[in-house]
């Protein structure tokens, strides 16, 4: 299910007012859930119970209402650490008397720090599902809280706010996750006062963290090689998900971050980790040339500009993945729509096609004929067969029928692509080079005319990559247990983010195209159990290897 999208509304200034910013958390919930009452409950350390901080549609009596946790549908959220919602029936410690309410736990890591709470009078109200809306909403408001609070302590803290507000709002304009790192890295040495600030990023297939923002470092310290997470400081950082603040990196062991540090002419290091999820996805690190001790306050601020770099990188992700999936559903869509079509068009044009061809064996019979005109009538009468086998497959589409599983002559296959085409590539200038061996030394295990189809589509292909002409390599090559065969052009060829969208349906070059030719070929050689490669540079032409069982004699 796709997540609503919602918006705290907050600004800002409300990171210096903690009082002012629980009132709009509580007024964005309202708003979000269309509901007369809603309230912010901050948990007591001293007592242990549940005070309203701020609350909208509550009487006065409700709102001196202190709740231990367990007591009423807040109190029960706050003792358990999991959202909820319900049904009142008069509760004395509800919002209100009656209708339904619905809560979520705020917290600071694994401590509760308070419980967001929206009612109404109306009966069953609330929806499945929707608890994990208003969850969301109470983390992202646990965040913004505990910023407020840890910039109120002391006016230092608080014009240090400003930093995280103006990247929060940057994050909110939707820019780039490249410029959000960099404003982030650019705010930590301002703040911090280093002369360097990096950030690092973490590859969890291959467990290493490689340096993607660096400000104020040299050259040989942006070029370093990535490093490990497996024993070392900044893979303890993103593993334990804890910030190491290093007085001195001339008195400190050996690491491969620290040493570079050094190299650099720098003393003293901290280091916080970027967080997403629970999970470390990177480290943000500052470095001054002076020797220092990071106070508690700095090693929070900085840490809270690291969250707000993982949120940056999160949205983008998830962003990317939702254009993905709505891509692919698109073309699934279109896949369908084009199956339908293309099933009507086969049905209607398989009718007309039985005409033509017993009209066609009355005419050529008695025919007489040359040895050339004899080899062309029987070419175009195998070519009907051919075009009424691939109406069958079309309206046999949707339950993918499988080959016909025989002994293909690939020599023979190459020959007889090439007669096919033999006009269309003179007319093109294209000089057609042919390897093969002789006929029965490479035998396929396939279905003759889908793999002639397939190879056909290959070589229309190079035609229209060449169209100033050029040249055309034909092969077939026994190897193994295999047989390759290959169509090289000396065309256009393709950059590498064309080559690597290749099998994509509806991605075409050119005008016209249908985009659906490399999605047949690779599902048709896939369906015969063989691979397809591709190579390509722009300039130097593609080739393509089709490499497929070699017959065995047997049909299993």
């Amino acid at each position: 299910m796709k997540k609503r999208k919602w918006h705290l509304g907050l600004e800002p200034g409300d990171l210096l007012q903690a009082k002012k910013l629980a009132t709009r958390i509580v007024s964005a919930a309202q708003k979000e859930f269309g509901v007369e009452r809603a309230a912010l409950y901050l948990l007591n350390p001293n007592y242990g119970d549940l005070e309203m901080e701020a609350c909208l549609g509550v009487a006065a009596a409700v709102r001196r209402k202190r709740l231990v946790p367990g007591q009423g549908l807040a109190g029960w959220v706050a003792s358990r650490g999991i959202s909820a919602r319900a049904d009142l029936q008069k509760s004395t410690l509800g919002l209100g008397s009656g209708g339904s309410e619905m809560a979520a736990p705020m917290s600071e890591g694994e401590n509760l720090i308070g419980v967001l709470v929206v009612g109404t009078r109306k009966k069953n109200f609330f929806s499945e599902g929707q608890e994990a809306d208003l969850e969301r909403m109470a983390h992202q408001a646990s965040r913004w809280l505990s910023l407020a609070w840890r910039v109120a302590g002391t006016s230092e803290e608080s014009r240090r706010s400003a930093a995280l507000a103006e990247v929060g709002a940057a994050i909110g304009a939707e820019e780039t996750p490249e410029a959000i790192l960099n404003r982030v890295a650019r705010e930590a040495s301002r703040l911090s006062g280093a002369k360097l600030a990096s950030i690092f990023l973490l590859d969890p297939q291959k467990k290493e963290l490689s340096l993607e923002v660096c400000l104020g470092g040299s050259a040989a310290y942006r070029k370093q090689a990535p490093i490990e997470i497996a024993e070392t400081a900044l893979g303890y950082v993103v593993r334990r998900g804890r910030p190491i603040s290093v007085r001195d990196v001339r008195s400190s062991p050996h690491d491969p971050h620290t040493d570079r540090v050094q190299e650099e002419g720098l003393v003293s290091v901290l280091a916080v980790p970027l967080v997403e999820k629970k999970e470390g996805i990177g480290v943000l690190c500052v470095a001054t040339a002076e020797t220092r001790r990071f106070p508690d306050a700095e090693i929070r601020l900085l840490e809270g500009l690291a969250g707000l770099a993982a949120a940056a990188l999160g949205r983008s992700r998830m962003s990317g993945r939702l254009d993905r999936t709505e891509e692919e559903l698109r073309n699934r869509e279109r896949l369908s729509s084009l199956g339908m079509l293309a099933a009507e068009v086969a049905h209607e044009v398989r009718n007309p096609l039985a005409v033509i061809r017993m009209l066609w064996h009355t005419a050529i019979r008695g025919l007489p004929t040359s040895e050339a005109q004899g080899r062309d009538l029987h070419l175009i009468e195998s070519k009907l067969a051919q075009m009424n086998g691939i109406l069958d497959r079309v309206l046999n589409l949707a339950r993918s029928a499988d080959p016909e599983i025989g002994a293909v002559d690939g020599a023979d296959l190459m020959e007889e692509v090439s007669l096919l085409t033999r006009t269309k590539l003179s007319a093109a200038r294209i000089q057609v080079t042919k390897k093969v061996p002789a006929r029965g030394e490479a035998m396929i295990r396939g279905d003759r005319p889908q793999l002639e189809q397939a190879v056909l589509n290959l070589v229309l292909n190079a035609v229209e990559a060449m169209p100033k002409g050029g040249e055309l390599k034909l092969g077939v090559q026994s190897r193994e247990e295999n047989i390759l065969l290959t169509v090289q052009d000396s065309g256009r060829g393709m950059p590498k983010e064309i080559a690597e969208r290749l099998y994509e349906p509806f991605l075409s070059r050119r005008p016209g195209g249908t985009g659906l030719g490399m999605a047949l070929v690779r599902r048709t050689v896939e369906a015969h159990g063989g691979t397809l490669k591709v190579d390509s540079q722009p300039g130097k032409g593609t080739r393509v290897e089709i490499r497929l069982p070699a017959w065995s004699g047997t049909r299993d």
